[in-house]
């Protein structure tokens, strides 16, 4: 069941060290799963510069498209492949944006 707890992700804390990044993980974690179940309407403020939020939205959007392209065809399916490749992308421009390693980067 679903708390309705507004997660909030702030990218001008400074602070790289582990506490924040296991936050930063889990409430990744949580916000796939919402966005999974939920779809759109997850309440979450996003804190940075604009390219830092943008880059940040650009991996999550190519995260939920991979999600999604992977259960609906799985994993050796060219258009989850195609989903992979632009995540990849989108997530170098999150880590070389935010000084943050993608928490779901293998």
């Amino acid at each position: 069941m679903y708390d309705n707890k507004k997660t909030v992700i702030d990218f001008t804390d400074r602070q790289l060290n582990e506490r924040m990044y296991s936050k930063f993980a889990s409430d990744m974690r949580s916000l796939m799963l919402d966005l999974h179940f939920m779809g759109l309407d997850v309440p979450l403020t996003v804190k940075g510069t604009q390219q830092q939020v943008e880059a940040f939205f650009q991996a999550l959007k190519g995260e939920k498209r991979y999600m999604d392209s992977y259960l609906k065809y799985g994993l050796g399916d060219q258009r989850t492949m195609s989903n992979r490749h632009d995540l990849m992308g989108a997530v170098r421009g999150f880590e070389k944006e935010t000084g943050l390693r993608w928490p779901f980067k293998n």
